[in-house]
């Protein structure tokens, strides 16, 4: 009987270690301050430069401007991933940061202790009609 006990016992903890997530598997969490900020070609002039230029303004005549919040990450390959709005002004105005993010050129990417790394990059983007 303590035979069986024995295999019931180490079959479940085999079971149960195979079922945990290998750490290859797991996305680490994005940094908020790195050593090295990411960096878009150009600066950060050219990042709004690029922004103002590309994002479409609602042409609706209720729309009245305001402060559009959105938060993205910057991937260790210098793409723009994971984009959430925090602050939505309506009028389309969420799918239009996310269009314009879409289409922005790679970053260099943040680094930490001289390895590439995740980093969350928040943008306020003043709107004004």
């Amino acid at each position: 009987m303590k035979k069986y006990y024995f295999f019931l016992v180490a079959f479940l903890a085999i079971t149960a270690s195979n079922a945990q997530a290998s750490l290859s598997a797991i996305t680490p969490i994005p940094y908020e301050i790195v050593e090295n900020q990411p960096l878009f070609p150009g600066g950060i002039n050219e990042f709004m430069k690029f922004i103002g230029k590309n994002f479409q303004a609602p042409s609706d005549e209720n729309f009245s401007g305001g402060v559009l919040k959105v938060t993205f990450v910057i991937e260790t390959n210098g793409i723009i991933s994971g984009v959430k709005i925090i602050n939505d002004l309506g009028f389309g105005t969420a799918d239009e940061i996310k269009r314009v993010l879409s289409s922005c050129p790679k970053w260099t990417p943040g680094d930490q202790a001289g390895k590439p790394v995740r980093v969350v990059y928040t943008l306020p983007v003043n709107i004004r009609v």
